[in-house]
């Protein structure tokens, strides 16, 4: 959100909504890439990512402090995700014995890596795909004058379907107009 990020915490102060109404938001609006550049107008914010440079585990703070030794800032989920990334790719064409021609079995292999002790914490990838990780419920605050997303809840090892059966789940139509049906329209 970069730039439009520092309007809106801005205009959400000025114009009377922080005091008057709690936000929530997606963890890209106060992401550690754009925290630095907000004042008190982003303290309180409530917001839910899969990663927070505050992370308090000893991976994490590794990651974090060997981060911001190299680069001068603190870890963004940006950063983090390409970490990551870069290393799940590692751990697949290990497993493959470096033959990343094998098409197939890298694919099989990237499939089955397990990221037990992360920045982020675990995570894999479920028969769909997609990742399961845990989710972090945030809270900016300021601690030694930064800005920084203080975890306060985790929901850990949170998949796509979150608690619900995916085979129940993907028999539901997909979002429309029409569906789920308006109740009050």
């Amino acid at each position: 959100f970069g730039k439009l990020a520092l309007q809106f915490m801005k205009e959400y102060e000025n114009g009377g909504l922080k005091a008057r109404v709690p936000l929530l938001s997606n963890g890209t609006t106060v992401d550690e890439s754009v925290l630095p550049q907000m004042g008190d107008e982003a303290l309180g914010t409530i917001s839910t990512l899969h990663y927070s440079a505050a992370l308090e585990s000893p991976t994490n703070q590794r990651f974090a402090k060997a981060f911001e030794a190299k680069a001068g800032k603190i870890p963004s989920y940006y950063a983090e995700t390409c970490y990551t990334n870069a290393r799940w790719i590692a751990e697949a064409i290990k497993a493959v014995g470096g033959k990343v021609e094998d098409r197939e079995a890298l694919l099989a292999a990237l499939r089955k890596v397990e990221l037990k002790d992360f920045p982020r914490g675990p995570v894999k990838i479920d028969s769909f795909g997609n990742p399961v990780q845990n989710v972090y419920i945030r809270k900016v605050e300021r601690v030694g004058g930064k800005l920084q997303n203080t975890v306060f809840f985790t929901y850990p090892n949170v998949s796509q379907f979150w608690k619900y059966n995916p085979e129940e789940y993907l028999k539901t139509p997909l979002y429309t107009r029409d569906y789920p049906p308006c109740k009050s329209c």
